[in-house]
């Protein structure tokens, strides 16, 4: 038995809660005695145990057990990078330090473990492998390249199986492929990387090109958009340089009509251009025509040349060294006589280009500016640059018949007289010489007389002075018939016509006055030049008038009108002399640019004209807008009527007689066929047939008429009367009395389909059936002088009187008898309407006219012309351009879609008050009852023309 009191014994005994255990297997509670050890101190042995027979060490190596005990804390190392996470941390959990952390029982670790094992690599790919094979190998299954390079990292090949291995094999090659695929796939996109790229940059490339082109289009739509107007302004305002503008903006590709209008109208007076002849030297002094017109002389800073008028061919060149001033052949046009600066006059062979005759003044050497010889031709004279004297030569002998002392200025002339009795020079006074005994006879006082000129059919002189004044003298006696003008602008040329009725005065601004020689009443003052005029002369029938200008323009007007005929288009130097050719088609003048020019004479446009009747035709003396066949009538004249279409006078008949009262009177009347006229005369229509003239029929009123209108079409005839009767007439002579009306007859006429319609004094706007039932009685806001129906019947327009108070005319729907619209001109007086297409065209006071819409009423456009009233307006044949006529006698155009002015062209002398387009002509009335037939060639054909002369073509290179 042993004792157990022996202290020995106890002392090898294991006290009561003492710490038994090997150290390193030991959970920390237990360091601390037995009273904290339970399960978990077991937990803690397994987990070491299994720490250490999976890494082959002791999570906590320590030589002695109080080394264990100094950091209970401290963590469990890993196990290594070969065994997956889960592992560690089911190690670390059983390891835990605190008892309540680690597993609940040694079940719950071994779960853990299992677990872990399942997730770590090898685990993984043998589970892997299995299954693959399960399923037959599908590429599903095996791995990728990134966990089969991990797993050969943790597990060696060696320590495969067979199935693991042919798994790890199968798996490489579908990495390879994988990898190839991949490749392609990376190659593929980078190539449509590159292809979306170049794509891209081929898109943008695109759209910069694009956007430059934009860029360009609008710039070059801007820079042609700016030649346009320019040119457009220069077209209206007559500036030289309006055809290079337009033909830029056409070659820049704007080739639109209102644009080949402008710039075929811009072209037209190249056109007029015939020839060009050059000086030998310097500047052209003068060209003139010889009697027959065959041959052309020119002057320059060194001789003469004779040229021929229709070859343009270089006959002659007369040396001379020095300037020569002025040319003039004898009356039958052998002899040349030539007179400048080297003081000779000469005398040339025109046939042959041989030198004559020399004359001279011995001693001296006066710098001949003029020279003029007699009518018989026995006499040649010519004055100095100074004017202080004129010399005077017997042609046969060339000797000095005398020299005649005068006041000296700048500027002088000399004339014979046309019986060759008297000799006019002028300089600072005007001074007359019988030739006969070669005394002074009379002197007219200037100061500044600078131009004279004897009448060819007696002995009357006229003069101009650089203070204005103007007169017609008397000679022998020298006394004043005519104080023409006293005092103004200097006057730079006078002249008289052949027939020595009238007598023309150009002054320094450009203006020409024209007086009847008779009376001395002015006929005539226009300004078309706007310069300085040089030169000015009637041509052989005394009804045209050339001026040549210092702006490089020469202007040919008509002598009775004062109208332009043509304005030719020279060059942009001073044209210092225009001369007309015997036959009046032709004009040569004379410019310092060097150059001498034929042009055509005749108007590109003007083609006939009717003789004014009176000037107290009216601004409306019709009915209806002018139509083919025209009648036109001016108070105590003559109707006329007229085929515009054939320029042709069908017939004159009686004139209209007045209503009397506040009526105006009836506008005489002409069918649409052109072979009845109705004319109201009292309380009468008379009807006549034309052209014969011949009177058919009266029809009787009981008062007198105040309108009378055929139907649209046949002879049908309305008329009414100021007592309110209102008669229909048929062609077969039956008439129907329509229901009177209280007020007078102011208006009627026929609509398309045969209802009529009558507008009286007491605003009132009537409808009637064929038969005369009446359909409608409607309110107008104004007396109507005009009606107007448009080509379908649907619609009517009344035009108020412009006698009173400004009214505006009146929309009317007749099918549904009712009023659409006012047409309301801003407050403007509006003197004609008329229907194009769906549309309405009034002209008014405001020199506007205006489109309206023939449904609503509504304004459309505007187009704005000049300061006067603009009388009627039509459209051109295709519609694309708006025509109108005023009270400056303008014809004027506007594009019809822009409302832009194109062009405006003189073709009046006062208000211009119909209008007709025929084709490519535009037909147009003058208040005067004059008419005229414009032509205005189409511009494409005007273009070809112009590539195909050499002065016009420039224009379009």
């Amino acid at each position: 038995m042993v004792n157990l009191d022996d202290s020995e014994l106890r002392r090898q005994l294991t006290p009561p809660n003492g710490c038994l255990g090997s150290p390193p297997y030991m959970a920390p509670e237990q360091r601390y005695g037995a009273d904290g050890v339970g399960p978990a101190a077991d937990i803690y042995a397994l987990g070491i145990v299994a720490y250490e027979m999976l890494t082959k060490r002791l999570p906590f190596a320590a030589d002695r057990t109080d080394d264990h005990e100094q950091d209970p804390r401290a963590p469990v190392p890993r196990l290594g990078d070969s065994f997956p996470p889960l592992l560690d941390r089911v190690i670390r959990c059983a390891l835990d330090k605190n008892p309540r952390a680690r597993h609940s029982s040694a079940l719950e670790l071994a779960e853990d473990l299992r677990r872990a094992l399942r997730a770590s690599i090898r685990e993984q790919l043998r589970t892997s492998a299995q299954l693959w094979r399960e399923k037959c190998g599908p590429s599903g299954l095996l791995w990728g390249a990134d966990v089969l390079e991990d797993a050969l990292r943790s597990v060696p090949r060696e320590t495969l199986g067979p199935l693991e291995c042919s798994f790890v094999a199968e798996s490489e090659r579908k990495i390879r492929r994988t990898r190839w695929v991949r490749r392609l796939l990376v190659a593929f996109a980078a190539v449509v990387a590159v292809g979306g790229f170049l794509y891209r940059a081929a898109v943008q490339a695109r759209l910069a090109e694009e956007q430059t082109r934009r860029a360009r289009e609008v710039s070059e739509a801007i820079v042609t958009q700016a030649e346009l107007e320019q040119g457009r302004s220069g077209l209206l305002h007559n500036e030289p340089d309006a055809p290079l503008h337009l033909s830029r903006a056409y070659q820049r590709g704007d080739r639109s009509t209102s644009t080949a209008f402008m710039l075929a109208r811009a072209l037209q007076p190249r056109l007029a251009e015939q020839a060009r002849f050059s000086s030998s030297s310097g500047r052209m002094w003068s060209a003139v025509f010889s009697p027959d017109g065959d041959k052309v002389v020119t002057t320059d800073d060194m001789g003469a040349r004779i040229w021929h008028a229709q070859t343009k061919q270089l006959l002659f060149t007369l040396a001379h060294g020095d300037i020569v001033y002025q040319s003039v052949f004898n009356s039958d046009g052998t002899r040349l006589i030539t007179a400048g600066g080297d003081g000779i006059v000469r005398i040339w062979d025109a046939t042959s280009g041989s030198l004559v005759r020399q004359l001279r003044r011995e001693g001296f050497k006066p710098r001949y500016a003029v020279v003029a010889r007699s009518p018989d031709d026995k006499l040649i004279a010519a004055i100095g640059l100074g004017g202080a004297a004129t010399y005077v030569w017997n042609v046969a002998s060339g000797a000095l018949v005398t020299e005649l002392r005068q006041d000296p200025s700048d500027g002088p002339s000399i004339a014979f007289s046309p019986d060759g009795h008297w000799l006019a020079t002028s300089g600072e006074n005007a001074r007359v010489f019988d030739t006969k005994t070669w005394t002074e006879v009379h002197v007219i006082q200037g100061p500044g007389i600078r131009n004279v000129s004897w009448d060819p059919s007696g002995s009357r002189l006229a003069t101009g002075s650089a203070k204005g004044d103007a007169s017609i003298w008397s000679f022998p006696g020298g006394a004043r018939l005519h104080h023409l003008h006293d005092v103004g602008d200097p006057i730079e040329a006078v002249a008289f016509s052949p027939n020595g009725r009238l007598v023309v005065a150009a002054n320094h601004d450009g203006g020409e006055l024209i007086w009847n020689a008779s009376t001395g009443t002015l006929q005539s003052a226009t300004n078309y030049l706007r310069s300085k005029i040089l030169s000015v002369e009637f041509d052989r029938s005394s009804t045209l008038v050339v001026a040549a200008a210092a702006s490089g323009t020469v202007a040919v007007t008509d002598a009775l009108s004062g109208m332009p005929v043509t304005m030719l288009d020279g060059p942009r130097n001073v044209v210092k002399v225009a001369h007309f050719d015997p036959s009046s088609r032709r004009v040569v003048g004379a410019s310092w640019d060097g150059t001498a020019r034929i042009w055509d004479a005749t108007s590109p446009y003007h083609k006939w004209s009717s003789a004014p009747v009176s000037d107290d035709c009216g601004l409306v003396s019709s009915l209806e807008p002018d139509r083919k066949f025209l009648a036109v009538g001016c108070r105590s004249h003559a109707t006329r009527v007229w085929d515009t279409a054939h320029d042709q006078l069908l017939a004159e008949l009686p004139s209209v007689s007045p209503a009397g009262g506040d009526f105006s009177s009836a506008f005489p009347a002409v069918s649409a066929e052109g072979d009845r006229a109705a004319i109201a005369r009292g309380n009468t229509v008379e009807v006549y047939e034309l052209p014969a003239g011949h009177l058919l029929r009266k029809i009787a009123h009981g008062a007198p008429v105040n309108t009378v209108a055929f139907a649209a079409s046949g002879r049908d005839i309305v008329s009414g009367a100021v007592d309110g009767s209102l008669l229909v007439t048929r062609d077969n002579g039956a008439v129907i009395s329509l229901p009177a009306s209280s007020g007078g007859i102011d208006a009627a006429g026929f609509l398309p389909d045969g209802r009529i319609v009558a507008a009286d004094a007491r605003f009132r706007l009537r409808l009637y059936s064929a038969s005369g039932e009446t359909l409608a009685d409607l309110a107008m806001s104004a007396r109507a002088r005009t009606l107007r129906m448009s080509a379908t019947g649907h619609r009517l327009v009344t035009v108020p009187g412009f006698m009173g108070m400004a009214a505006a005319p009146e929309l009317w729907d007749v099918e549904h008898y009712r009023r659409v619209a006012q047409l309301d001109g801003q407050g403007a007086q509006i003197y004609s309407a008329r229907f194009v297409g769906d549309n309405v065209l009034t002209a008014s006071g405001d020199g506007a006219a205006r489109l309206w819409d023939v449904t609503t009423g509504q304004l459309r456009q505007i187009y704005r012309g000049g300061p006067r009233a603009l009388v009627d307006v039509t459209l051109s044949s295709n519609g694309s351009l708006v025509v109108g006529g005023d009270g400056d006698g303008m014809l004027r155009f506007w594009d019809a879609a822009s409302t832009r002015p194109l062009w405006a062209m003189p073709a009046h002398r006062s208000y211009l008050v119909g209008v007709r387009v025929d084709g490519n002509d535009v037909i147009t009335r003058g208040f005067s009852g004059d008419i005229s037939r414009w032509a205005l060639p189409d511009p494409q054909r005007v273009l070809k023309a112009c590539s195909q002369h050499d002065r016009c073509a420039i224009v379009l290179r």
